[in-house]
Parts: structure tokens; C-alpha cells; sequence
């Protein structure tokens, strides 16, 4: 007999891009069984991404991004999960602590990959995402079959609240960018295995303005002031740092006023694509499961640049070649497909 109601959990607890990606599994979950609710367990670091959904019933926060959650917390988990009477889990990241979690609360359905304590599940696939063949998203899709949850249009989507617009309105406005075309740029990443030389955001941000007239916004949290601080000061006029400034509604915000974002592989690249911005997305190393076939921007009309180099196995962060892969991607390409990018949006009159 068909399940027309399920109170369903879905977990995802590590950074933005892979938690913002996840939700194409909650769109999937409540197209595919009808009156679904569901809950979704996050990081407290991503949580804003899922907050401005009107699709989640609940944010629960389990903290995996930079932290290490023990027995007790599994336990403590375990126990909100198991008052809310969950009929199924689908666990994303495979987290021993998580799928124990699962099995306390006797969720009698508990889908996720086969590994990291993985026999605490009773619907396992093997997790094969290290190979880098298929997108995340497909990944996801992959997992949900066991739910009976999988669509062959999978969407990752997000939304802007007017409020949060309004307030980037003004401090844009304080800018002097009021009604200038904008490009937004992020040069950070966590990793410096993925970040594109400064000194080539710098050429190509002046390269964007004397050319196109554009104003340009550069992102960045916290640990990325300076870098974001010394391109602004470096790239002129017309170019707002806003760099630890913002909370991810904010990042949100400015995204969806973008006409063309450009930065490395990133948790904000992903956002921009989720808003129907076209991104411009510069990957390094060449390890496939950190590639752009996986990890890329979602969705169609993005242009990614990845040019990998054959030194044998990929150092990633201690590479010794001083990142070539990204040095191979020149400030001409990257401005030639921005500015390919908005003709395609109609600007013509670059």
C-alpha cells in the first residue's frame, strides 16, 4: 500500500555547498511523496541556508564542520530524534555518530552509504562519490531511489527575502553602486589548493571595469579580510569589499543582484547558481572527487575552468609545483567568458 504521509529526516551536517546542495533531496522528498514532512539535521554553520525554506518543518543542529561530535552528543541526538517519531532517515554524509544517532531513535527506515558504521542502517548503497563520475546532486538522486524518493529533474533552489534585499539595496547605495551593473567575485576558499592568484582577481577586476563599466563586489568571510581588503584597495574605484560584512542571508542577497558571479570552487558559487546567477567557477588539483564533475555549479549555463596538470598523484594543499593547475587559467579566458556572460543576459552595450 502506497505511503501518502511520512515524517521524514534528512541529514546533511558539513559545509555550505554540500548542505545547499542536499536540498535537492528535501525538493525531491515533497515532490515525490505527497504531504511529506520534513526535518533536516545541519550545521549550525549552514543553517541560514535551509531558514528562508518553506519546505523544511525543522532545523535541528548537529555540529560536524570543524568539530568532533562524541558518544554523548550521538546519544543526545538520538533521543530529540526519537520524540519526533521520524519514519525514515536519509543520511547524507556518512557520519558514524550520525547513524548511530539514527539507530537510538529506532527511526524504523535508515537509508544512507554503506560505511562509517554504516551497519547501524538498514537501506545502505555504496558510497562511490570518491570516483567523481557524477555530479553530487546525481549522488543524492542515486541514494534516494531507496526512499522511493528520486526525480530525474532534481532542483536546488533558493530564495531572497525582500527585507534582506532592501538592506543590500542601501549599503550598495552607500557605495556609490546604486544602479551600476554588478559582478560579484569570491577569491576565497577553504582550502589554498582551490584559490586562483590574487594578482589575477586584481588584473581581471580592473581589466572588468575599464572594459565593461562594471562595479564589482568581492565576498568573503572573516579569515578572508585581508585578501578581500587588499583587492578592493588594489582593483580601484567601483569595486565594494564586503568581506566578513555579511551573514549568508546577506551573501544571498548581494548574489541575487549579481548579473555574473566568478570565484573558486566555493560554498557562494554554488549559492549564485541555486539563485539562477550564471557563475564562472575556476577549479584546481586533480583528484576526481573533489573535481567539477562532482562539485561544479548545478545547473546549465555555467562555465567552469579546470585545467589539471599530470604530476602523478595530486598533493592537493602541499602541492609542490605552486599550484599550476590554477595558474593555467588565464585572466583573459575568465574575462572573455564573463563578458560572453553578459551579452548572453543582454548586455550589449560592453
Amino acid at each position: 500500500m502506497e505511503i501518502v504521509r511520512k515524517n521524514i529526516v534528512i541529514f546533511r551536517t558539513d559545509r555550505i555547498g554540500e548542505v545547499l546542495l542536499a536540498t535537492a533531496a528535501v525538493d525531491s522528498v515533497k515532490r515525490a511523496v505527497p504531504g511529506a514532512s520534513v526535518t533536516f539535521v545541519t550545521s549550525g554553520y549552514s543553517r541560514d541556508i535551509l531558514s528562508v525554506r518553506g519546505d523544511i518543518k525543522e532545523i535541528l543542529i548537529f555540529d560536524t564542520v570543524g568539530k568532533k561530535p562524541g558518544m554523548i552528543s550521538a546519544v543526545k541526538l538520538g533521543l530529540e530524534l526519537r520524540r519526533r517519531r521520524f519514519d525514515e532517515a536519509i543520511v547524507l554524509n556518512p557520519q558514524k555518530y550520525l547513524h548511530l544517532a539514527c539507530f537510538l531513535a529506532g527511526i524504523p527506515s535508515r537509508i544512507g552509504y554503506g560505511r562509517k558504521w554504516g551497519f547501524l542502517l538498514n537501506k545502505t548503497i555504496p558510497d562511490t562519490r570518491g570516483e567523481g563520475a557524477r555530479h553530487e546532486v546525481e549522488y543524492t538522486m542515486e541514494l534516494l531511489k531507496l526512499a522511493g524518493a528520486y526525480v530525474a529533474d532534481p532542483r536546488v533552489l533558493m530564495s531572497v527575502r525582500a527585507d534582506e534585499s532592501d538592506k543590500i539595496d542601501v549599503l550598495l547605495g552607500k557605495e556609490g553602486i546604486d544602479r551600476d551593473l554588478l559582478v560579484v567575485i569570491h577569491p576565497g576558499a577553504s582550502n589554498p589548493a582551490k584559490k586562483w592568484p590574487k594578482e589575477r582577481y586584481i588584473q581581471l577586476i580592473r581589466k572588468l571595469k575599464e572594459r565593461t563599466g562594471v562595479a564589482v563586489a568581492v565576498l568573503g568571510d572573516e579569515k578572508e579580510r585581508e585578501l578581500a581588503g587588499e583587492i578592493r584597495e588594489r582593483s580601484g574605484n567601483k569595486t565594494v569589499d564586503l568581506a566578513g560584512k555579511l551573514d549568508l542571508k546577506g551573501v544571498a542577497a548581494v548574489l541575487k543582484k549579481a548579473a555574473v558571479f566568478i570565484g573558486n570552487d566555493s560554498g557562494p558559487a554554488h549559492m549564485a547558481a541555486a539563485l539562477g546567477v550564471p557563475v564562472i567557477s575556476i577549479f584546481g588539483r586533480n583528484i576526481p572527487g573533489a573535481g567539477p564533475k562532482r562539485w561544479g555549479p548545478w545547473g546549465k549555463g555555467h562555465i567552469v575552468f579546470h585545467k589539471p596538470c599530470d604530476h602523478g598523484v595530486c598533493l592537493d594543499d602541499k602541492c609542490p609545483y605552486g599550484y599550476e593547475c590554477l595558474c593555467n587559467v588565464s585572466v583573459d579566458e575568465v574575462f572573455a567568458a564573463a563578458v560572453g556572460s553578459l551579452c548572453k543576459r543582454g548586455v550589449n552595450d560592453l
